[in-house]
């Protein structure tokens, strides 16, 4: 699946007259890193009237796709949020559809996320750059202490809300020597609310072991 453009009318938000655009429909973020960051400028998809001169977004359905980062999202129009229970449905359709043909050699096994706009789109964006900057500094941390380092499974980390790399005991491989060696970690003076959520669910008495890549 690559990033395609569609052409259709846009509606400027002053009641001009409709005219025909070209917007982004479908974005596979990690092919086309400048939309990535067009989305999180607020830049994508932005024309301008040309009877008045209006910036506005056009208001279209689209999906965004980071395949190394597990990130499936369908953005709906916000002025079909009313529909939002259909819409859903049709989603997971589409997402089967999509997960067994087109992106079937993937073996995808993470649900879609849905959002209304491209404000929705944006702030899921934010929150992943803050967790890509935690998850830095966590690894960075922990490489300066001496521990190895895991990869956690993009969308496991995210459900759970864990840092995506997680430092690791030489030959540890079970959740109380994540958790040993998290709290090490933070005890070298790292803050990270994420690596402490890690360490306390590892803690627990009968939890698996983390889904690492």
């Amino acid at each position: 699946m690559k990033s395609i453009k569609n052409e259709g009318p846009a509606h400027c938000p002053h009641h001009c007259e409709p005219f025909d655009v070209e917007y982004w429909s479908i974005i596979r973020a990690d092919q086309d890193p400048d939309l990535k960051t067009a989305a999180m400028g607020g830049e994508l998809n932005l024309v301008q009237c040309p009877d008045c001169g209006t910036f506005f977004h056009h208001d279209g359905n689209l999906i965004y796709f980071d395949a190394p980062e597990e990130l499936l999202v369908f953005v709906f129009s916000e002025k079909d949020r009313a529909n939002e229970k259909e819409l859903r449905e049709r989603m997971q359709h589409d997402y089967e559809l999509i997960k067994n043909t087109i992106l079937k050699e993937l073996h995808m096994d993470y649900p879609p996320v849905c959002v209304f706009g491209l404000d929705g789109l944006k702030q899921i964006l934010q929150e992943e750059e803050h967790y890509s900057f935690e998850s830095e500094a966590v690894a960075a941390s922990a490489a300066a202490q001496g521990f190895a380092l895991a990869r956690l499974k993009p969308s496991y980390a995210r459900e759970h809300h864990f840092p995506y790399y997680v430092p690791v005991i030489a030959g540890g491989k079970t959740p109380n020597d994540y958790a040993v060696a998290a709290s090490k970690v933070l005890k070298g003076g790292l803050n990270s609310k994420l690596l402490r959520n890690f360490e306390d669910q590892m803690s627990q008495e009968g939890v698996s072991a983390p889904l690492t890549i």
